[in-house]
C-alpha cells in the first residue's frame, strides 16, 4: 500500500514539473517523434508518411530571392509549373531582395503547421545558423537551391545549384580566348550582390583563372544583378578612362547595361570592348546574335525537378548527397548554331 502511495506521489510530481516546464518552452516548441516514422528515416528528418512519402504529402514553403531579371523569373516558373505538375502544394514567398524579409519568411514558414518542407534560395551566404538549428527543432526539411550558405551541413538536406567558382574559372577561361592578341588585358568586372556565394565564388574562380593569360581587373564594383545599375556603374567608369579591353559581368542583367553604356561612349561591343556575362539567358542570346555579348556562361534556373526529387527522398528518410551540381555549358557568339540553340532554350 506504501509503495502504491509513493509511486502515486512520483507520478503526479512528475506532471507538475512537465507542466511547468511546458509554460516554458518557446512559441515553436520541439515536435515528439510519431512512433509511425521508421528510426533511419526519423534519423534523416523523414515525415510521418516515410517511407512512402509522395508529391502530394509534401507542403513546400519556397524563399525565393526577389526579382533579378529573366534568370530569377525563370526559376520561380520552374517551381511554379513544377509544383502544379507533381502535384505538391506550393508556399511561395517573395523576399524582394531583402535579407530581413527573408529571414522572417523563413520564419513565418517554421511556423506554419502544414508546411514540411522548406527551399531556401538565400540572398546572403551568413546568418542562417540560428533559424536553420529552429526549422530543424520544428521538423523541417530544408534544401538549399540556387545559393550556397555558410552553415553547418547537418542544419539541411542538400544544396541543388551551380558550381559558381567552376563557372567563374570558365568565365577567365573564355575572357582569354577573346582578349587573344590584344596587347594589353585591361578587364572590368561587374559583381552581384557582394554577400551572395554566386558572387563571391564566380569572383574568386575568376581570379583563379585569369592568370593564365595575364588579365589585370582594374575596376570592380557591384552592379546588383541589375542592368540598370550595371549600365551605372559602366558609365561611371567610362567618364574616368576608357582604358578597357574585357568587361566580365556576373550575370546577363549587368552585362546587357554595360553593353548599353559602352554604346553611349562611342565604343563598340564585341570589337572595341569585350563583354562576357553569366546565365546564358534569352537576352544574353539575343546580344550574342546582333554581336555585342561575346560569350555567356550558363547557370540553369530550372532547377525545381532535382529539387523536389531530393525533397521528396529526404521526405521518405533517404540519406542524400550535401551537393548535387546542375548541368550547364558555354555559348560563344561565334558558335555558327546559335540561332538553334536559342531557339530550343526555356528561358
Amino acid at each position: 500500500m506504501y509503495r502504491t502511495k509513493t509511486i502515486a506521489f512520483v507520478l503526479l510530481a512528475a506532471t507538475f514539473a512537465l507542466g511547468a516546464c511546458a509554460q516554458a518552452v518557446p512559441l515553436t516548441p520541439v515536435p515528439l517523434v510519431p512512433a509511425t516514422i521508421p528510426p533511419a528515416a526519423a534519423a534523416a528528418g523523414g515525415l510521418d508518411c516515410a517511407p512512402n512519402c509522395t508529391y502530394s504529402d509534401l507542403v513546400v514553403g519556397f524563399l525565393q530571392t526577389g526579382s533579378e531579371g529573366g534568370w530569377r523569373a525563370a526559376n520561380t516558373a520552374s517551381f511554379k509549373e513544377t509544383a502544379d505538375q507533381l502535384g505538391l502544394n506550393l508556399k511561395f514567398y517573395d523576399s524582394q531582395n531583402d535579407l530581413a524579409n527573408q529571414v522572417a519568411g523563413f520564419r513565418q514558414f517554421i511556423q506554419d503547421p502544414d508546411v514540411n518542407v522548406i527551399i531556401l534560395a538565400a540572398l546572403e551566404t551568413t546568418g542562417w545558423e540560428d533559424v536553420l538549428k529552429e526549422a530543424q527543432d520544428a521538423g523541417k526539411i530544408v534544401v538549399l537551391e540556387d545559393r550556397r550558405i555558410d552553415a553547418p551541413e547537418n542544419l539541411y538536406a542538400t544544396y541543388i545549384g551551380s558550381d559558381f567558382a567552376e563557372e567563374g574559372r570558365k568565365a577567365a577561361d573564355e575572357m582569354c580566348k577573346l582578349l587573344e592578341g590584344s596587347e594589353t588585358k585591361v578587364v572590368w568586372e561587374l559583381v552581384g550582390n557582394v554577400g551572395s556565394s554566386a558572387a563571391k565564388d564566380r569572383g574568386q574562380g575568376f581570379r583563379e583563372g585569369m592568370g593564365a593569360c595575364g588579365i589585370e581587373i582594374t575596376n570592380s564594383q557591384t552592379g546588383n544583378w541589375s542592368a540598370t545599375e550595371g549600365k551605372a556603374v559602366t558609365e561611371a567608369w567610362l567618364r574616368e578612362s576608357k582604358d578597357v579591353d574585357g568587361i566580365f559581368a556576373q550575370n546577363d542583367e549587368m552585362g546587357l547595361g554595360a553593353i548599353e553604356a559602352l554604346k553611349e561612349a562611342g565604343l563598340v561591343p564585341g570589337k572595341d570592348v569585350q563583354v562576357l556575362s553569366v546565365d546564358a539567358t534569352a537576352g544574353a542570346f539575343k546580344s550574342m546574335l546582333a554581336g555585342d555579348l561575346g560569350v555567356t556562361v550558363e547557370c540553369n534556373p530550372l532547377l525545381a525537378p532535382q529539387v523536389y526529387e531530393a525533397a521528396l527522398k529526404a521526405a521518405n528518410g533517404e540519406e542524400l548527397p550535401k551537393w548535387v551540381p546542375s548541368q550547364e555549358g558555354v555559348f560563344r557568339a561565334s558558335d555558327p548554331n546559335l540561332q538553334s540553340i536559342a531557339d530550343g532554350r526555356k528561358y
